[in-house]
């Protein structure tokens, strides 16, 4: 009985996340950006000295993917890539005065609405639903290395 319970809220978690995930995709469609675009410009956005391998490690695309990405952003110019002093072979990744406006145009929307669905909930919710992801991602990276319960 509690083994079904607990099967029903992973399923009901997950139906959540994934929900949450569209509603990135739905509007990264109605602004005409494919969402691993946008997802990658936010990233940009707000990411000091941002390079491809840090977007691969947060996004968990593949580098060809956030290779594709960034090679058109900087075509479009909206991009400049600089190498690091320490190792030429590392560019980092800096928005350009155009790629700045783009981002302007589409990303507050998103940070503003996230505030608001922050802010919707009391403090003590706030700190229950964080908590709660944090216990529970510790727990299930934990599960996937392990193979489950120790």
């Amino acid at each position: 009985m509690l083994q079904e319970r607990i099967e029903d809220q992973v399923r009901q978690f997950c139906d959540a996340w994934q929900d949450l995930n569209m509603i990135y995709e739905d509007y990264a469609r109605s602004v005409n950006v494919p969402y691993t675009s946008l997802y990658i410009l936010s990233l940009i956005t707000t990411t000091k000295d941002c390079t491809q391998k840090i977007i691969c490690e947060k996004t968990f695309l593949p580098r060809q993917t956030v290779n594709t990405i960034v090679t058109g952003f900087y075509k479009k110019k909206w991009i400049t890539l600089e190498e690091l002093p320490e190792d030429r072979r590392i560019k980092t990744i800096h928005l350009t005065e155009a790629g700045r406006e783009f981002a302007d145009q589409i990303i507050p929307q998103i940070r503003t609405a996230e505030r608001e669905a922050m802010e919707y909930l009391t403090p003590e919710q706030r700190r229950t639903l964080l908590e709660g992801i944090r216990i529970y991602h510790d727990a299930f990276r934990s599960a996937m290395l392990h193979g489950g319960k120790e």
